[in-house]
């Protein structure tokens, strides 16, 4: 169980890091040394939510995505890779980062990290950093250069764990939630290739000089991707209706009748897959991801639309019809869907 403490950004998180990891280094008996001194993280402390975490706590949860990260003031957790062994597991204490990498390049966790003891933490996320730039910006400066130390042992010591064991199974793709301008420009570059290229879709979100395609949303919005190959090849976006406005999608998807709206719903669009990987798990995977992220903040219910060709599709995970059909600017006629996260959340983010 977490429980939080108000500090400059008390007053907003609704859930804080509950769950990513590290990598491993030898046995569970053996301590991290610490990133960070106390004095050090005494300065961040102003800028910072403190969470606490009761014995057996989850952290971070292997395959999940995160918008935060933690550094430990008290306590300690233990940061288990899913693999047989003691050399898969370590205790890391105060001073240390957890979750730092998936935060800062959008990847899921990488291990499964618990309270051992009872915990207390740091939480920061992109808000924070923000500030602390601004304010102070050696002390971000320092953070982040340390961070890169970290990061760099770390991944280091999981690839020769990986390779040390037996070989993993490769995956079709990799889901990234988009955590810099590069890899954002690249989502919004294949929603043109399809809206305005393949469906010759015309709109006030594409940019014909630059080749992309964005709107409003993105300034709130969790734009996930589907990486193969190194390429881009789908792309997802969630916005959680209680952090900014969604505009008439509000209106056209029946929101303001729901009891749940808006502090526990969230709408999916620009949903894209490449042409030549629509037969594949690019789709499902984004699915799964976005559905996970959705349950991770508390999301009772899901919004989105799709075209009557797959409406049968939509259905057989769980949506529902919420209103009559429309024109969609980009689409065509669509219909606007519903999922009931706590029935069918779980099953869809597996």
């Amino acid at each position: 169980m977490k429980t939080m403490h108000s500090g400059r950004h008390g007053q907003r998180g609704k859930d804080a890091g509950q769950n990513e990891g590290r990598e491993a280094r030898q046995n569970p008996a053996e301590m991290d040394g610490p990133l960070l001194g106390g004095e050090e993280l005494a300065l961040l402390m102003p800028w910072c939510r403190k969470v606490d975490f009761a014995p057996g706590g989850v952290l971070r949860q292997r395959g999940l995505h995160y918008r935060d990260m933690l550094l430990i003031l008290e306590g300690e957790v233990r940061v288990d890779l899913g693999k047989s062994g003691a050399a898969h597991q370590i205790m890391v204490g105060p001073g240390n980062p957890i979750g730092e990498i998936g935060f800062l390049q959008g990847l899921a966790a990488t291990a499964d990290v618990s309270a051992d003891i009872p915990v207390s933490a740091l939480e920061l996320d992109d808000h924070i950093l923000e500030e602390i730039g601004r304010e102070y910006p050696q002390l971000l400066t320092s953070l982040l250069r340390r961070l890169a130390s970290t990061a760099e042992d770390r991944t280091s010591y999981n690839l020769l764990l990986s390779e040390a064991g037996a070989a993993a199974p490769q995956q079709d793709c990799e889901i990234r939630l988009c955590r810099d301008e590069a890899l954002l420009t690249r989502a919004r570059q294949l929603r043109y290739e399809v809206y305005c290229r393949e469906l010759n879709r015309q709109s006030p979100g594409a940019d014909h000089e630059h080749g992309t395609w964005s709107d409003a949303l993105d300034d709130f919005g969790y734009v996930f991707v589907a990486l193969e190959g190194g390429e881009v090849i789908g792309t997802l976006r969630a916005n959680l209706s209680s952090e900014g406005d969604i505009g008439f999608l509000e209106t056209l998807y029946n929101m303001r009748g729901s009891a749940h709206h808006p502090d526990e719903t969230a709408i999916c669009t620009k949903f894209v897959i490449r042409r030549a990987n629509r037969v594949g798990l690019a789709a499902m995977k984004l699915v799964a991801a976005v559905v996970a992220f959705g349950l991770q903040h508390g999301v009772a219910e899901c919004y989105i639309d799709c075209i009557p060709s797959l409406k049968r599709y939509y259905q057989a995970m769980g949506f529902t019809p919420c209103g009559p059909e429309f024109l969609h600017r980009e689409n065509g006629p669509s219909y606007p869907m519903k999922l009931d996260m706590k029935r069918h959340g779980r099953t869809l983010s597996r």
